[in-house]
């Protein structure tokens, strides 16, 4: 109890701290809320809406048998995968992050995957979407074969990580019955599920833009300031990286870092999202963890 409160005492402390600057700053921390919100509504929330309800469609119109028939072999001679795994790692490569953890929060739930396969299933199928990664980087290097080789680096980790999971004894569930809903109502479920998952991702994304606007208050340096923001919030970091008076091979080692890491603004999403059915949070953690490492000093070496 008494570590309790001072664990208390220090996010009163902050939080304070917080209330403070936002009436000393209010102007400054107004404009930043606002162009959290532009960036959620120009690159996140086009790429994530159609994503969510595809993924529902899809599945409520047994996509899964698609897969099955046509790829799950291959993948599962070369991964281990189960067939299930292989839907979810193929629609997370063209979805991304956090659709991925959306997906598998809604199989845990449906029973067609337990709870220790989408802990495992979600160490290495983060994707950041492909089409805002590409258009993200193009502003950052405005070079095609740059942008090409820093995703490329980001889905061969992932695919290895898949790799080292190849024995992972999946459940056999090759029997599995869906029976479909109609359009209207797989329609007004998917809506109400992917827009409340989005107003907790655009209010995520606000709150990890707040602190690293907070931090500018303490720390004057740009190149520290972009590094900050792009462990703690991936999009942001990369959005200021064009400004950085630094040379190109560094900037790509510092893209792949936030991009692999993936900020602990994804992080908290994807914890918030996968905690409704008690899906294990670690594998994820520690395996992003690597993938940085790995990512980052393969753009060293490379670059």
């Amino acid at each position: 109890m008494k570590n309790y409160s001072k664990k208390n005492s220090i996010y009163v402390f902050f939080t304070l701290v917080f209330v403070f600057l936002l009436f000393l700053k209010n102007a400054t921390f107004k404009k930043c809320i606002l162009e959290g919100c532009f960036l959620f509504l120009e690159n996140v929330f086009p790429s994530l809406f159609p994503m969510f309800l595809i993924n529902d469609i899809l599945m409520n119109y047994n996509f899964y048998f698609f897969i099955e028939k046509s790829l799950s072999k291959i993948f599962r001679k070369i991964f281990g995968f189960s067939t299930m795994a292989t839907y979810i790692f193929i629609m997370s490569m063209f979805s991304g992050t956090p659709t991925n953890a959306y997906l598998i929060t809604n199989l845990v739930k449906e029973n067609k995957i337990s709870r220790k396969e989408a802990s495992v299933i979600l160490t290495y199928s983060c994707f950041l979407n492909p089409l805002f990664l590409y258009n993200m980087l193009q502003t950052i290097f405005h070079s095609t074969s740059i942008t090409l080789k820093v995703i490329l680096i980001q889905y061969v980790l992932n695919f290895a990580i898949a790799f080292f999971f190849r024995k992972y004894p999946y459940e056999k569930k090759e029997s599995l019955t869906f029976v479909p809903s109609t359009f209207s109502k797989t329609l007004s479920k998917s809506l109400k599920r992917s827009m409340d998952t989005l107003l907790l991702i655009l209010g995520t994304i606000l709150f990890y833009f707040l602190i690293c606007e907070t931090t500018t208050v303490v720390f004057s340096s740009p190149l520290f300031q972009c590094i900050l923001n792009g462990i703690l919030e991936a999009t942001g970091g990369l959005a200021k990286l064009p400004s950085l008076n630094i040379n190109i091979p560094l900037k790509e080692v510092l893209a792949s870092l936030f991009i692999s890491f993936g900020g602990f603004s994804i992080h908290t999403q994807i914890k918030n999202i996968i905690q409704e059915e008690n899906i294990a949070y670690k594998p994820f953690f520690f395996s992003r963890v690597i993938h940085a490492t790995l990512s980052t000093l393969i753009c060293i070496i490379i670059s």
